[in-house]
C-alpha cells in the first residue's frame, strides 16, 4: 500500500509523498474524516514512513524497521486510543506522552505517537499536550486522528498540519441530494444568484443545513475521483458529479470540497443558521472564481 492508495486529494498525496522523502514531514499531522479504519491504516503508514531506514519511497517494506511496523513492534512507534468508545483520553496519559516524548528513542532516529480519535480528548488532556506539540524535540512526531476538526481545540489545530481524507460515501434522502446537486451545478456554472436560489429552500428547513453539506461533500469528493479517471459508486448525483468533473479544474473543485469542509465544522459549532447560509453562497461562489 501506498499513499496514493488513500481517499486524499492529490495535492494532500503529493503534498506527504514529498515531505516524507525529503524528511521535511511535519512534526504534528492530523488526519481528519474518512473512516476510523481509513485513519488507522493512513496514520500507521505515514509513522511507518517516517522511521523507515530505506532509500527512495517511504515506506520501503524490506529494511528492518519496516518489517518490525509490519509486525506492530517497532518500539519508537506508539499508538494510543481512549480506553473505551466514547471516553475521553485522560490527562494523566498526555503528560505521560509529553515527559516520554524527551526521551530518546530505541531503535533509530525519530519516535512517533499516534493519538487516535484524538477528538474524544477533553479541555485538560489537550491542553497537557499544547506545548510539546508546539515545540516537539527533534525527531518526534506526532499524527492525530479525529472524525472533524470541530472537536479540537484551535489552539490544537493552530499547532498542526491537517490532512483531509475524502471519506465514506453515506445514504441521504431524496430531498437532501435534490438541494445538494441543484447547489453543486450552480457553483459549477459560477452563477452567484443560482447559488441564492437553490439555496433558498434551506431557509425554511434548516434542519436540513447540515444533510446538505455532508451530501455536498461527497459530490465534490466524488467529482475529484471522477476527475482523476476513478469510478463513481454512487448513482444518485452521478450527472452533477459529471457535470463537475468537465467544467472545472481539479484545483476548483477541491476548493469547494475545503469550503464545504469549513460549513460543516460551523455546522456542527451550531452556527447561526442565517449566518451558515449566507457563508455557503459566498463560499461556493467564491471557490470557483479564480
Amino acid at each position: 500500500m501506498s499513499l496514493w492508495d488513500f481517499p486524499l486529494s492529490h495535492g494532500d498525496s503529493r503534498f506527504l509523498s514529498v515531505r516524507i522523502k525529503s524528511r521535511t514531514l511535519p512534526q504534528t499531522v492530523l488526519l481528519e474524516g474518512g473512516s476510523e479504519t481509513q485513519r488507522h491504516a493512513l496514520a500507521l503508514e505515514l509513522a511507518a514512513a517516517i522511521v523507515c531506514t530505506g532509500d527512495g519511497e517511504r515506506p520501503c517494506g524490506a529494511c528492518r524497521a519496516c518489517i518490525k511496523c509490519k509486525a506492530n513492534s517497532h518500539p519508537d512507534i506508539q499508538v494510543y486510543t481512549p480506553e473505551k468508545k466514547g471516553a475521553s483520553f485522560k490527562v494523566e496519559l498526555c503528560r505521560e506522552i509529553r515527559q516520554d516524548a524527551f526521551v530518546l528513542p530505541n531503535d533509530g532516529e525519530y519516535k512517533v505517537y499516534v493519538l487516535e480519535d484524538s477528538q474524544a480528548m477533553n479541555e485538560s488532556s489537550e491542553n497537557a499536550l499544547l506545548k510539546i506539540l508546539e515545540e516537539p524535540p527533534n525527531g518526534v512526531y506526532f499524527i492525530l486522528t479525529c472524525d472533524s476538526r470541530a472537536a479540537m481545540l484551535p489552539t490544537v489545530l493552530s499547532r498542526a498540519t491537517v490532512v483531509p481524507l475524502l471519506g465514506e460515501v453515506s445514504a441521504f434522502s431524496e430531498n437532501t441530494v435534490q438541494i445538494a446537486c441543484a447547489l453543486a451545478n450552480a457553483a459549477a456554472d459560477g452563477n452567484e444568484l443560482a447559488i441564492l436560489r437553490e439555496s433558498a429552500p434551506l431557509e425554511k428547513a434548516r434542519e436540513e443545513i447540515r444533510q446538505v453539506l455532508l451530501c455536498l461533500c461527497e459530490i465534490f469528493a466524488a467529482a475529484l475521483k471522477e476527475k482523476s479517471g476513478g469510478e463513481m459508486s454512487v448513482s444518485a448525483y452521478k450527472e452533477t458529479v459529471q457535470t463537475l468533473a468537465k467544467k472545472l479544474t481539479k484545483q476548483k473543485i477541491y476548493a469547494l470540497w475545503q469550503a464545504t469542509q469549513m460549513l460543516i465544522a460551523s455546522a456542527e459549532r451550531n452556527a447561526n443558521a442565517n449566518l451558515l447560509l449566507t457563508s455557503l453562497c459566498y463560499r461556493l461562489r467564491q471557490a470557483t472564481e479564480n
